[in-house]
């Protein structure tokens, strides 16, 4: 993605580009000098003082001319030539000045024409220097858009002075290359015609070093002050016999373009805080000034917690599919829990709103997944969820809106700016508009509002504003109390605690992985997971796998494995703040005195004197920051065998330990191990981890397993069937992904069955993922029976299992499993009801996982087969599944909604409507070659020699681009006739009759045929009658 200005239209979504001692002073104050007002002369200066410092300023204008650091006379200069103008809106401006001054500040005003007065004050604490804009009064005469003052050096270092060095980052992403730039300042170092953009600067000599922090923001930013790289601009220019490197401050927004006159942001300011050596490496240089920088700069919320989140996981809902339940999420959550003894989680939400992932976007409240559970399921995941130890992120975004959000307008986006083209095509959201307005903060307030405080953080997806558009928002939901997330580094900077791209490694480009700067690392490890993973043997990076769908992830073993040899000692390197960085070894602040090096090759990790982490085998202690008497250990070895650890000192009165196998049914194979010496032997499988707890853990308590749905145990989570009454061959089996599921075994009939909780009288649709024989045209009979109170007995069955599993975000993705749904109701006065799953006999094997069970009202019509409206589809596509186009990959068809105009035909030269009857329809657009949809026995039941009649309303955008085909499973796939589908612009009729095959499973479905990317296709009131022969 561009986030600069005059980004090209239609941008492909996963591109980024980052731009990416002292003679006496005349008129000097002393200590506890009277106040003194005067119009100043040029060339007079003051001196103001501290305990550590004493500062020089200029009198006719607020402007820094030196530090000097009172114990040791060591000097650090500011700007040192007289400056007198400043650019207000981009024009040159002399002001006139008055001066007022004390022991430890000086009070400016600057005058300008029109009455606009401007007051600066420059003020001493300790060793940090302030110049800050204390009120600012404009007049429609002078009205102050933007306010800089590029002559005003706040710091800078001479060639004359020993070790005069100046380091400076630029927020850049490609893993390759470095935002850093060193310069080294001597009497040779060539000036520089025009000074450079950076995020971060600071600067050293071998006697004092020091830092700036400042609140510039770009109104509109462009070319190389995007992505806040003109917040500092550094040059190096030729002095009265010196080179001199220095520090000027950006621009300054006090009022932004759009806004009203009433509407200005936070007043112009900048720190600066002079160090010595702050490490104790018994030297001066840019770590130290990067160590006090921390003392001043803008913190994230949440960030002092970050080094906790150690899981990352996405759980996706995508295209209608609601493959990830927020219920099953939450099951996944106490997974995880389980298999780590209750290691943080960040588990974020793609998918939360409309129909999943990239839907109605930027509904972020009011428009929940209906199909994952709704607003109520959401609240009650992240609600329990917290209990589990994970923190949740919800995917939105402020770049792009699509026709059918509840916000959309065409006041909100540019309808010729078209964007990111999936589902549905999207537009350039106005993001000026959308901040000046309100609307955005308001959207966001609907969230928290509506949501459990437990959600604490947004991920806000392909963010490419920078500038005050960032900063204002960022503000917004500071407010708020929002957390934030983004899909690159670069995005809302000052917030940002993790970005996506930085973190799964096999995602997108290393160009954009994340910020490369070895300076911000430096600064930020211990606050952020946004950098480009650049020192695997030192810092590492605590990288994300996927099991739940992301980009077709499916494998919890892989994801299980990830999370013990990259994230968590990444992860313990985060506890505290790097206090140096040398070529081979980095040490951290903190009493635990940790740190990390592979001076030797391979990674090794000290801790208070005794090492915890040797070539990928570890013995960690947990939490980090309480390492030398932690409340657990983590002991992982990838190649297994036995290894010897010292044990915690805070342990050192333990005669023995327990030591535990860890599991995703949790801690399993408690081994009580001696304590010789203070250590203890490990003996460790390969890949296995282990926690070592210094008393007897307490016994795990039942995870409840379905909390709050209708079941006990709907994922087979237990391993068992404990939750279940059952008969015949029925058992738990994992499957090489990693997944729990029923297997039924070759031999006699076989039930497993249970109560439901209690159900309100109603509507209901159960569902179960069913996969008959291990290849595909074997047989035996498999269904879902549902007996409610009044004795009615609602089943649906299947014998077969031939259409193959496409859907990338389904765990079931490879397989043949398929979602086979029953409807039944609940009587008036309610009472017990039973769900079964029921095999005959038979040799096949059967395969069942993910029981769900929601309200859904189901939908007839006298005299059909089978009649769809899409008005109430529980989830997926009605009676069609996904079929080979693309392959196992997202789909690029969905439900659609209708929203007034902007849904249907001739909007914005709109060819076709994207809802034909009703509220909704199911959509295709720019589908992969192949096929699109298909039913399957369980959704359409044609019997062979039967004759039947199909019919459906239809639009389509263009001719040679889908068809209809007729086919049967004999068990692959042949097609029995295929009918082109022309040009369809109004509701069009399509029926025909066909009688279904003496061999084989016969089907109907939608085959692309062309390959326009954008071409569309939409079906309504689809059904099926039995007509005579």
């Amino acid at each position: 993605m561009n986030g600069q200005t005059g980004a090209p239209r239609g941008p492909s979504r996963r591109t980024v580009v980052a731009g990416t001692a002292l003679a006496p002073v005349a008129g000097a104050l002393l200590p506890g000098a009277p106040l003194a007002t005067a119009a100043p002369r040029r060339g007079e200066t003051a001196r103001l003082r501290s305990d550590a410092l004493e500062v020089r300023v200029d009198t006719a204008f607020p402007r820094i001319v030196s530090y000097t650091d009172r114990g040791t006379g060591a000097v650090l200069h500011g700007q040192d030539t007289p400056v007198s103008e400043v650019l207000i809106d981009g024009t040159a401006r002399t002001p006139h000045v008055t001066h007022r001054a004390r022991a430890d500040r000086a009070t400016y005003t600057l005058g300008f024409d029109g009455g606009t007065r401007i007051t600066v004050e420059i003020a001493v604490r300790g060793r940090q220097v302030t110049w800050r804009v204390t009120g600012l009064t404009d007049t429609p005469a002078l009205r102050v858009g933007t306010l800089e003052i590029p002559g005003l050096a706040l710091l800078s270092v001479r060639s004359d002075q020993p070790g005069a060095t100046l380091l400076a980052a630029r927020i850049a992403l490609d893993k390759a290359t470095s935002g850093d730039t060193l310069v080294r300042v001597t009497a040779d170092t060539p000036a520089e015609s025009a000074p450079t953009g950076c995020a971060y600067a600071v600067v050293a000599t071998d006697e004092l070093a020091a830092a700036v922090e400042t609140n510039t923001v770009y109104d509109k930013p462009s070319g190389a002050t995007t992505w806040e790289n003109g917040r500092l601009w550094r040059q190096t220019l030729k002095g009265d016999g010196f080179v001199k490197a220095q520090l000027v401050p950006g621009q300054w927004t006090h009022r932004a373009a759009g806004q009203s006159a009433d509407a200005t942001e936070p007043l112009p300011q900048a720190t600066v805080i002079v160090t010595g050596d702050r490490n104790g490496d018994g030297r001066i240089d840019w770590q130290d000034a990067a160590i006090a920088l921390r003392d001043i700069m803008v913190m994230p919320l949440g960030a002092d917690a970050q080094h906790l989140r150690v899981v990352p996981h996405i759980a996706f809902n995508f295209a209608s599919q609601a493959t990830n339940p927020f219920l099953a999420t939450l099951d996944n959550v106490k997974r995880i829990a389980l298999a780590t003894d209750g290691l943080g989680q960040f588990t974020l939400l793609k998918g939360y709103q409309s129909e999943g992932h990239d839907s109605a976007h930027p509904d972020y409240g009011g428009n929940y997944n209906q199909r994952a559970g709704g607003l109520a399921d959401l609240n009650a995941l992240v609600r329990a969820g917290k209990k589990w130890n994970s923190d949740f992120a919800v995917h939105v975004n402020a770049t792009e809106s699509y026709p059918v959000a509840h916000a959309f307008s065409e006041e909100l986006v540019d309808k010729n700016d078209k964007q990111w083209d999936w589902l549905d095509q999207s537009y350039r959201i106005d993001a000026r508009r959308d901040l000046v307005s309100g609307d955005i903060a308001a959207r966001f307030a609907q969230l928290r509002e509506e949501t459990d405080p437990a959600l604490t953080t947004l991920y806000i997806d392909v963010f490419r504003e920078s500038g005050w558009n960032s900063d204002r928002l960022q503000r917004h939901l500071r407010d708020q109390g929002w957390q934030v997330t983004t899909e690159w580094g670069h995005g809302l900077e000052r917030s940002s605690l993790w970005s996506h791209w930085a973190n799964e490694t096999d995602y997108g480009p290393d160009t954009s992985r994340g910020i490369n700067s070895q300076l911000i690392r430096f600064v930020r490890n211990h606050h952020k997971d946004v950098f480009a993973d650049k020192w695997p043997t030192l810092l590492g990076s605590g990288r994300m796998g996927n099991f739940e769908g992301w980009v077709g992830k499916t494998d919890w073993n892989a994801f299980h494995t990830l999370l013990w040899t990259e994230a968590l000692p990444a992860k313990y390197l985060q506890a505290y703040p790097i206090r140096t960085w040398s070529a081979h070894e980095i040490t951290f602040e903190g009493p635990t005195k940790t740190s990390v090096s592979d001076a030797e090759g391979t990674r090794k990790i000290t801790t208070d004197g005794r090492l915890v982490y040797d070539d990928g085998t570890y013995l960690l202690p947990w939490e980090p920051r309480n390492a030398t008497d932690p409340g657990r250990l983590y002991h992982y070895n990838p190649r297994g065998g036995t290894t010897r650890w010292t044990l915690p000192r805070g342990w050192s009165a333990a005669t023995a330990v327990h030591v535990y196998r860890l599991t995703d049914q949790g801690r399993t194979q408690e081994t009580r191990v001696p304590v010789r010496d203070g250590k203890i032997t490990l003996t460790a499988r390969p890949g296995v981890a282990y926690v070592v707890h210094r008393h007897r853990a307490p016994a795990q308590g039942d995870p409840h397993w379905g909390e709050g749905t209708p079941l006990t145990d709907p994922g087979f989570h237990a391993g068992n069937l404990d939750a279940w009454r059952t008969t015949g061959p029925a058992a738990v089996r994992r499957s090489t992904l990693g997944d729990y599921e029923l297997v039924i075994g070759a031999g006699a009939a076989a039930t497993v069955a249970q109560h439901l909780r209690r159900l309100a009288p109603g509507s209901y649709a159960a569902s179960v993922q069913i996969e008959v024989g291990a290849t595909a045209g074997e047989r035996r009979r498999a269904g879902l029976a549902i007996r409610t109170a009044d004795g009615v007995t609602a089943a649906n069955w299947t014998d077969t299992s031939t259409a193959g599993n496409y859907v990338a975000a389904d765990r079931k993705s490879g397989t043949r499993f398929q979602r086979l749904f029953t409807h039944f109701t609940v009587p008036d006065g309610g009472g017990p009801v039973t769900l079964t799953l029921t095999v005959a006999a038979g040799r096949a094997r059967v395969r069942f996982d993910n029981v769900r069970v929601v309200p859904a009202r189901a939908v007839t019509k006298k005299g059909t087969l089978v009649f769809e409206d899409f008005e109430h589809v529980p989830q997926g596509w009605g009676p069609f599944v996904k079929g080979d186009a693309g392959g196992s990959t997202d789909p690029r068809t969905h439900l659609a909604q209708r929203h007034t105009r902007f849904t249907q035909r001739g909007w914005n030269g709109k060819a076709i409507d994207d809802v034909l009857d009703g509220g909704q329809s199911l959509k295709s657009r720019g589908e992969n070659t192949g096929l699109v949809y298909r039913t399957v026995p369980h959704t359409v039941r044609f019997t062979p020699g039967r004759r039947y009649r199909v019919t459906f309303r239809y639009e389509n955008e263009q001719a040679g681009q889908y068809a209809w085909v007729t086919a049967a499973d004999e068990p692959a796939p042949r097609e029995l006739s295929r009918s082109p589908l022309p040009v369809a612009t109004r509701p069009t009729t399509f029926t025909y009759e066909f009688t279904a095959p003496a061999h084989g499973e016969a089907w109907v479905g939608l085959r692309k045929v062309g390959d326009d990317g954008t071409a569309e296709f939409v079906l309504d009131t689809f059904e099926v009658r039995e007509v005579q022969g």
